[in-house]
């Protein structure tokens, strides 16, 4: 391979990378964010949604710190009545 064909090759590879780069570029221009504004009422509704949500969670975490302790004095009676405690 000659010098010429050598440097022929490198200019190619440059001007394909410089092209690449301003298709990214160009990409990048063009790619844009849309938002969306939510109505007060929406947005109320959501608040209202979390708060239900927030409600429910409470209430899912009382219901299993009773039920866990009902499961403790179960297992705490089922143990007395195994063993009776020795008199005398």
């Amino acid at each position: 391979m000659s010098l010429v064909t050598i440097f022929e090759k490198l200019q190619e590879y440059e001007m394909e990378l410089m092209r690449l780069h301003q298709h990214e570029e160009n990409d990048k221009k063009r790619k844009g964010i849309a938002l969306r504004a939510l109505s007060s009422s929406i947005q109320e509704e959501s608040d209202k949604e979390d708060l239900n949500e927030i409600e429910e969670d409470d209430d899912f975490r009382f219901f299993m710190k009773r039920f866990n302790k009902f499961l403790r004095n179960k297992r705490n009676q089922r143990k007395s009545n195994i063993n009776p405690k020795k008199k005398g």
